[in-house]
């Protein structure tokens, strides 16, 4: 369970870190981007899941799938994560990696935002400190003068930084959403992530198809590109080394909050941060090296009471009751069970609770019924009350 935690986490860190720069690198910018998402999630990401399931053998949840479930569940997250994923690839053509990844933290703001109002969850000081630390970077980056300049003097096509500033920032807030419904289904529904792959990527590519269809018919847009090219205009064999990554990301993802949950997701997240400063080591200017450890003590403060052993909350069998004379006694919450939860007394309320209409034969009963109990001397029975 933990070597499949660490190793799913250090997949995750190493594709977050490389899928920028593999799609700035190895995607052409004639390439049209809906043909590219729907290639990447009606096809790889369908294949791939499906062939996870296979391998791990977990064949046996399809014959229980059904189509009215399977919408149900995963019908809103997929049309979240289609409209994400169209703007992220557009994101990753116009930002290097690194910017990308610290500017795509914005998200925790959304995630935050969310959970405030719609849970009513309040943050703590540290989340609030973290959170002011999270905007701050975002600002700090995407504030950047030196690459807004370099972008538009830039004659070998880079891409515009404002543009990929904007997609990202609309990206994040869309997957603050969207990580939170897929959390919900995957723990508490306890839906297989391989399945839930497969469903998100099916379902995505089946909206980005009716997109492309409406515009074709209106005639603008994607849908009239493919109309006047091809739907694969653009296409090389390099084409799908970052689409293929992207789909083996939204799995790895899966696994990723199946065995650790959204804190998990985040610290790999984190880690891939770390790793794309490596890489981008020589390009980081005074702004990107000051993002970096900053971000770092933002997911440290706003996570770290949320890893280590949480505490089990108290039972009623080591909890103490304080009687009617102000004395405290251990009540024994396994004769509470056996009794059909009536405990020591009938009605499950304190066996030193007065009842207008019980006896006073009858309390002394229980009383003497209740230390026995707690005392271990005798085996508790419910007692019926004479003339009953």
């Amino acid at each position: 369970m933990v070597a499949d935690a660490v190793f799913w986490t250090a997949l995750l860190a190493i594709q977050c870190g490389v899928q920028p720069d593999l799609t700035s690198n190895f995607a052409s910018k004639q390439v049209i981007n809906t043909s590219a998402v729907i290639v990447q999630e009606g096809i790889l990401k369908v294949v791939l899941g499906v062939q996870a399931l296979l391998f791990t053998g977990e064949t046996a949840i399809l014959k229980a799938w059904s189509f009215r479930e399977s919408i149900k569940v995963a019908g809103v997250p997929a049309l979240l994560y289609a409209v994400q994923n169209l703007l992220t690839y557009i994101a990753f053509a116009n930002l290097d990696g690194l910017s990308y990844n610290i500017i795509n933290q914005s998200k925790l703001i959304w995630n935050a935002l969310l959970v405030w109002i719609f849970l009513g969850e309040r943050l703590t000081w540290d989340q609030v400190l973290s959170l002011g630390i999270i905007i701050f970077t975002t600002l700090l980056v995407t504030t950047d003068p030196e690459k807004m300049s370099a972008s538009e003097t830039d004659e070998n096509g880079g891409g515009s930084y404002a543009l990929g500033v904007g997609y990202t920032l609309m990206a994040s807030a869309i997957s603050g959403v969207a990580s939170t419904l897929i959390q919900y289904n995957l723990q508490k529904l306890r839906r297989n992530s391989y399945l839930m792959s497969a469903e998100l990527g099916f379902y995505s590519a089946c909206y980005l198809a009716a997109k492309v269809a409406c515009e074709a018919y209106l005639g603008y847009g994607d849908g009239l590109r493919i109309l006047k090219t091809s739907f694969f205009h653009g296409f090389s064999n390099w084409t799908l080394v970052p689409l293929a990554s992207t789909a083996c990301g939204g799995i790895v993802v899966g696994q990723v909050t199946k065995h650790l949950g959204g804190v998990g997701k985040a610290y790999a997240l984190l880690l891939g941060i770390i790793f794309s400063a490596y890489l981008h080591a020589e390009q980081i200017s005074w702004r990107l090296g000051l993002a970096v450890p900053l971000i770092i003590l933002a997911f440290w403060l706003k996570f770290r009471k949320s890893i280590g052993p949480k505490q089990p909350p108290p039972t009623s069998s080591n909890s103490p009751r304080k009687t009617q004379h102000g004395k405290k006694r251990k009540t024994s919450l396994a004769a509470s069970e056996r009794n059909g939860g009536y405990g020591a007394s009938s009605g499950g309320n304190s066996s030193n609770e007065k009842k207008p209409y019980a006896s006073i034969a009858s309390r002394t009963r229980s009383r003497r019924k209740a230390t026995a109990t707690s005392a271990g001397t005798s085996t508790t029975r419910r007692v019926k009350p004479r003339g009953r």
